[in-house]
């Protein structure tokens, strides 16, 4: 038998807002046609989010103190410390797992002192000689859908017979919470999985999932607290 794992998307989630949209509007790169169209391909769900990352970061190239001006002034969500920490206490692993900018993730984790067991996300970042890297996360050679395929990172923590706890609220999280045992969900993950039929915990606010987390912290270990997926998804394809 494995451990218990903790999963969470980062904007949106554990973030009060979606640093990556808040950035692309600040610095007005909703404005272009090329992201209006990623934007539109991935609400009909005729493209990923790789498609919308190749079009949004190249923006933000030589922009690192437009950047940092945003990202200075957004909030983590309320509870998301206590819920953290009470994770650490209890030796329970948080992975923070983002399709956003490893360089935002890790300035605003940093910031606000929080130091998850690992965070993966694209690694897109500012480097020390003035330049700028642009890469995905995803190395899935079966799919190209997303930039970081959240659902072999979920499949990866299960491997050994480990439970998964999945925190989200976007359309990257499709994906990767069809692969959880349990999932915590608000904004478009819970319109979604409420139209799936799928059992969910719905948040607002990291004190909620702490509610129901604590007082079954047991049950979850053994999997046997109530609330569990049915099923996963038959969209992703691995390699």
């Amino acid at each position: 038998m494995g451990n218990l794992y903790v999963v969470t998307d980062f904007d949106g989630t554990l973030m009060h807002e979606d640093v990556g949209d808040e950035l692309m509007e600040a610095l007005g790169v909703v404005r272009d046609p090329a992201l209006q169209e990623a934007v539109r391909k991935l609400r009909t769900k005729e493209g990923g989010s790789r498609e919308w990352i190749m079009a949004a970061y190249p923006h933000l190239a030589g922009r690192k103190d437009e950047v940092d001006a945003v990202i200075g002034r957004v909030r983590l969500r309320d509870g998301a410390k206590r819920f953290l920490r009470y994770c650490e206490e209890q030796d329970v692993p948080v992975t923070v797992l983002s399709d956003g900018m490893a360089y935002y993730i890790e300035t605003i984790l940093a910031r606000e002192g929080v130091q998850p067991a690992q965070t993966i996300a694209n690694p897109i970042r500012y480097l020390p000689d003035g330049g700028y890297e642009l890469k995905l996360q995803n190395d899935n050679a079966a799919c190209s859908w997303c930039g970081c395929c959240k659902a072999d990172v979920v499949r990866e923590l299960k491997r050994d017979g480990s439970f998964v706890v999945y925190i989200g609220d976007g359309t990257s999280d499709y994906y990767g919470s069809a692969f959880a045992d349990w999932v915590f969900a608000r904004g478009t993950l819970a319109q979604y999985l409420t139209r799936e039929g799928e059992a969910f915990f719905p948040f607002e606010s990291f004190d909620d999932v702490l509610a129901v987390l604590q007082p079954q912290l047991a049950s979850f270990r053994a999997g046997t607290a109530a609330g569990r997926r049915g099923r996963t998804n038959d969209f992703c394809r691995f390699a």
